[in-house]
């Protein structure tokens, strides 16, 4: 919202939003960082914090606007690679959490019961490349190293479901891929990592050449009825 203000104009807009901010990223740190691991709590919802490591808190780090510090967003990007990361993807939950499920298998009430519980989702590969590329200041570096990191998924799309990526795989080597085999959201998001972040290629808003006055003027035109 601060950044649409600014875009329109609206000065006075501006700073109301940009205290609004100011004040979510202070409670947003104060709830949900997690001090003794270094990282987000999953869940914060009145009782005690969820400590979980689960992947959500990527989202952090990898949107274009995030509450936290460099420092604290390299802290997020270091704790998922530990953790979450594998060749197809991020796991749903850090194998070191009793809870954790390293296989897909059984009926479908064990596989529903196991969907959250560690399972590799591809698709967050995608943000999670984001956020390290970002957190290095999309380096050369950084950059080859989310190319080396698609290369799996790459090979992935002679597997399985021909040209295509899987909706899920299984937490453990060797990672058998399960669920759909041809998830439209993977797809989606490992092209766009690929072509945003790893080839540096970000889309161009069209219409960042009209200016405030020519936006004011048509504001101001009267509407008349044509017959």
């Amino acid at each position: 919202m601060e950044d649409l203000a600014q875009r329109f104009g609206d000065d006075a807009g501006r700073n109301c939003y940009s205290k609004m901010a100011s004040v979510a990223s202070w409670a947003f740190n104060r709830l949900f960082w997690n001090e003794s691991v270094g990282c987000l709590f999953d869940k914060v919802n009145g009782g005690p914090p969820d400590a979980s490591i689960r992947p959500n808190q990527i989202f952090a780090v990898s949107l274009h606007h995030n509450m936290l510090s460099g420092e604290r967003a390299k802290a997020v990007v270091e704790k998922v690679r530990e953790h979450l990361l594998t060749a197809y993807g991020l796991r749903s939950l850090s194998p070191s959490d009793p809870q954790y499920r390293g296989h897909y298998t059984g009926g479908p009430a064990e596989r529903d019961g196991a969907y959250h519980q560690g399972t590799v989702w591809p698709w967050l590969l995608g943000p999670f490349i984001t956020a390290y590329i970002k957190v290095n200041g999309a380096s050369e570096a950084a950059r080859m190293q989310g190319g080396e990191w698609l290369k799996p998924l790459e090979a992935h799309l002679s597997e399985a479901g021909l040209g295509h990526i899987s909706e899920i795989f299984e937490r453990d080597a060797p990672h058998r891929p399960c669920g759909c085999v041809a998830q439209a959201w993977s797809v989606a998001a490992l092209l766009r990592a690929y072509v945003e972040d790893v080839k540096g290629v970000k889309p161009v808003a069209r219409a960042a050449d009209v200016t405030h006055r020519t936006q004011g003027a048509l504001r101001k035109t009267p509407v008349t009825a044509t017959a």
